[in-house]
């Protein structure tokens, strides 16, 4: 952000000789602002890495970084990520040897069960529906057997 400089450290120092612990988390906070502002632009893609094994297809979607740059200097408290996890380089067709493959037993479990006004709170929150509509979309939902209410009108 070219509107907002970072905060220049005006002298060097080995952050061991600092002795207060506050003082030099933050000393190394600013420091390390300062390098990744000067540093070069991250580099990655967001992608879909597909792996069969036998006659099974297992597809993973991640971030694949390609250049760290800035984000190498301001760790820990920078990370990238498409929220999905971060995927190993690899080349379109390749083939890799994994490491580990592992099965883990588990079922998913239902959400907990809410309230006509959190429903149409939540509705409200992610754009479905009008105020004239969002009734109709309760009923529609529990028509198609989407949803229904229980016996103390949860859903």
């Amino acid at each position: 952000d070219n509107a907002h400089p970072p905060i220049t450290p005006a002298k060097a120092c080995d952050p061991g000789s600092i002795a207060d612990p506050t003082q030099r988390k933050i000393y190394t906070l600013v420091v390390k602002h300062y390098l990744a502002c000067c540093s070069r632009d991250a580099v990655g893609r967001e992608t879909e890495l597909t792996l069969k094994i036998a006659s099974e297809e297992f597809v993973a979607k991640g971030l694949m970084i390609l250049e760290r740059n800035w984000l190498e200097i301001y760790q820990p408290w920078e990370r990238w990520s498409t929220g999905q996890g971060e995927l190993p380089r690899v080349a379109i067709g390749s083939r890799i040897i994994p490491t580990s493959l592992i099965m883990k037993d588990g079922q998913t479990s239902p959400p907990q069960l809410i309230s006509e006004v959190e429903l149409i709170s939540l509705m409200d929150r992610n754009g479905i529906g009008t105020d004239a509509t969002i009734a109709q979309h309760i009923t529609t939902i529990c028509d198609r057997s989407y949803a229904e209410k229980d016996a103390n009108q949860r859903f």
